[in-house]
């Protein structure tokens, strides 16, 4: 059949034939509708490579539904129903990403430093516990008491069973010792700072 012929064909002869799994009547169907149909598309969408996404899979849910489809209408008042429902999700899709991105955009500032905050607390941590394993047994179990534990100088004293001035002289060691390990660390430094002033 050639072009000319098929031009004579009205669409809902076309259906009959794409039913019976004609292609070349698929794509005349195609040939005649597509690009008023991206038109519609694009008008709303202002995407060039969507509707014309859109578009293709109108044809295609005509064309996988052929065998059972019923059009009450003509052929391209459906084609234009189905893009229309298209476009709406698509729309509806749209908003969805872009409230996403814009309460992403407009998070609150303070949550990104606590998470900045936290991850660099615990990297902090994570080094001055690997640091204090160079630490003398005794001054590293004072260290951590006071560290981690964070028990009182006194307390430290009462549970080792030593006295309150051996505990400091341990915490000073630490703190002399944690110093110079920290000078090769790139951490921010006034971090540092304030955890050696938790030691004292």
């Amino acid at each position: 059949m050639d072009a000319h012929e098929l031009a004579n064909y009205r669409d809902d002869m076309l259906m009959d034939l794409i039913r019976q799994d004609k292609h070349f009547a698929f794509n005349e169907l195609y040939r005649r509708h597509w690009e008023k149909m991206l038109n519609v598309a694009y008008k709303r969408l202002k995407s060039a490579d969507v509707a014309e996404e859109l578009v293709q899979e109108a044809f295609l849910n005509l064309y996988l539904k052929r065998k059972t489809l019923v059009i009450t209408t003509s052929i391209a008042a459906y084609l234009h129903t189905v893009l229309k429902y298209k476009v709406l999700d698509e729309v509806r899709a749209q908003l969805v990403r872009n409230n996403y991105r814009e309460e992403w955009l407009n998070r609150p500032e303070v949550v990104s430093d606590d998470v900045h905050t936290m991850l660099e607390h615990k990297e902090l941590s994570t080094l001055m516990l690997n640091m204090a394993d160079q630490l003398a047994p005794k001054c590293k179990e004072v260290f951590l008491l006071r560290y981690k534990e964070q028990l009182s100088i006194k307390m430290i004293a009462e549970q080792l069973q030593i006295s309150e001035k051996t505990v400091e002289g341990h915490i000073s060691v630490a703190r002399k010792t944690l110093k110079v390990l920290l000078k090769d660390y790139r951490a921010d430094f006034l971090s540092a700072l304030i955890f050696l002033s938790l030691l004292r």
